[in-house]
């Protein structure tokens, strides 16, 4: 069995690319491959979800206020306040380039370098960037895709059809997005979804509405907020609420929506879990209002757990997951008043009985984003590239 290096943001944090890892991660030593994490961060003493015990981590940059910690935590402030310590090699294009310094820089080169793993695999398009210059010329090399082509920047697509040529290969999240990398690229590309491996909860059904993820522009709980907004007397009389879990720097700015709004009694922010399984089980409802989301864990997560999904069409992720009126419901990208009209109906048709059909064809979709069937995606990726 080959061995596998995951280089990653940061495996102590709460994300969709995390938990995708650490489930393919799993998967992969239950098989009986070798694999290690770097993780370039650490905030924490444990990973955010279980990893199997025979899963090495290995982490670049201790942020844990500790004594032996001092050096990153001292170049971290400097970077983040002084235009000092600024990488010299990692795209500047990074979306959180300020988070890197000079110093994590070296580190993470030197990972890459001192690494003797069969196939190293990157998760973040600078991470790719990064592997495909100082990566062993002996080894394979992945570069991941865990948004979408077009969520980059102009300036950063221009970047990753240039580096990406000098990987062995590419993975994407959807069959989409697999064609568009294709078409700038001789690299192979090939699918390999996220994967799910959570248990299907049989708990009591609330009048609930869940969304939850980065509380950033991108995942657009202003418009979940906005849309709500039309129908609150609806809500009201029918005795739901929406519960938005998360966290990230729009957290005040949709406190003051929510405020600004008089919707206190219907919305309410709640902190990260690792149990959101156990809270979508018990919604009946799951909204996705991303304005860009390469897959979508949390439809899927819905899916399994018996809770309505509803998101945004032109949306690469919830497209390549929900058929409308099937399995969830899409509605034009970004408009509040058809989320809100659809929100209603879900609520109507579950008022008089009607969701079931929905709901078995969404237990059917689940079928295809087991541990199984991702694992024989990622084999016949790796299995193409050490031939």
């Amino acid at each position: 069995m080959k061995s596998i290096t995951f280089l990653m943001h940061n495996i102590y944090a709460v994300g969709g690319t995390v938990k995708t890892i650490t489930n393919l991660a799993n998967q992969l030593v239950r098989q009986g491959h070798r694999v290690t994490i770097i993780s370039v961060f650490r905030n924490q003493l444990e990973p955010y979800f279980p990893l199997d015990s025979h899963v090495r981590v290995q982490s670049l940059v201790n942020y844990q206020i500790k004594i032996q910690n001092v050096v990153p935590l001292f170049a971290n402030r400097i970077r983040k306040y002084t235009p000092l310590l600024k990488p010299k090699t990692l795209t500047q294009h990074e979306p959180g380039i300020k988070q890197y310094s000079s110093y994590i820089e070296k580190k993470i080169i030197r990972a890459i370098q001192n690494n003797d793993s069969d196939i190293l695999v990157g998760t973040r398009a600078s991470h790719n960037m990064l592997i495909s210059k100082f990566a062993s010329p002996h080894q394979k090399t992945i570069g991941m895709e865990h948004m979408n082509f077009d969520a980059h920047s102009d300036d950063l697509k221009a970047e990753i059809i240039n580096s990406y040529q000098n990987l062995t290969a590419i993975t994407t999240l959807t069959e989409t997005d697999q064609h568009r990398y294709q078409a700038y690229l001789n690299t192979p590309v090939y699918v390999v979804s996220n994967m799910l491996a959570e248990k299907r909860l049989k708990l009591m059904k609330k009048n609930t509405i869940i969304a939850a993820g980065r509380f950033e522009y991108e995942k657009g709980f202003d418009l979940l907020i906005e849309a709500a907004y039309h129908i609150q007397n609806d809500l009201r009389d029918y005795g739901f609420t929406i519960d938005i879990y998360g966290d990230g720097k729009e957290k005040e700015a949709l406190s003051q929506l929510i405020g600004y709004a008089g919707l206190q009694d219907l919305i309410f922010l709640k902190p990260t879990t690792n149990q959101l399984s156990s809270f979508i089980a018990m919604s009946k409802i799951t909204i996705v209002p991303s304005r860009n989301e390469g897959f979508g864990m949390t439809i899927l997560e819905a899916m399994n757990q018996g809770s309505i999904v509803i998101s945004f069409d032109g949306n690469t992720g919830p497209e390549s997951l929900i058929t409308h009126g099937k399995n969830g419901f899409l509605v034009p990208a970004k408009d509040t008043h058809k989320l809100a009209q659809q929100m209603l109906e879900v609520i109507e048709m579950g008022h008089a009985g009607q969701a079931l059909p929905v709901l078995s064809q969404g237990y059917q979709t689940v079928n295809h984003y087991s541990p199984e069937h991702i694992y024989s995606q990622f084999k016949r990726a790796i299995d193409a590239i050490m031939t």
